[in-house]
């Protein structure tokens, strides 16, 4: 297992240098530069007219050990956003209550869907 791990690690550094773009990670006045991988994520949910509706989230991936607020590590939560490209992104609370979910087996990526806010001031 040891060998699948570092093969592992190694494909993760290129995917971040390869695919990886830069976001400002926000948590009220703090401001936190990241690279971040795109993804997406398609979910049904239920309305209160008990319909489902068809959700697609913008999923930005990133590694949990940059996401450091005054040297402590802090996971994704309700009123932090994502901005890029001139558009903030507002995180979305899944149908399992959280706001972000792993990427992977191993634990290694936060999978952090978010929804279109704005254009950035």
């Amino acid at each position: 297992m040891g060998m699948f791990i570092e093969g592992l690690q190694k494909h993760n550094v290129r995917l971040f240098d390869s695919a990886g773009v830069e976001v400002l990670y926000l948590r009220g006045q703090i401001e936190i530069n990241l690279t971040a991988v795109l993804g997406s994520t398609n979910w049904q949910d239920e309305n209160t007219s008990d319909t489902y509706l068809g959700i697609k989230s913008i999923d930005f991936i990133l590694q949990p050990a940059k996401l450091s607020i005054a040297g402590n590590l802090v996971e994704p939560s309700r009123g932090d956003m994502i901005r890029y490209e001139g558009y903030d992104y507002d995180l979305i609370q899944t149908g399992n209550g959280t706001f972000w979910s792993w990427s992977d087996g191993f634990k290694t990526f936060y999978r952090i869907h978010t929804s279109r806010a704005n254009v950035a001031s």
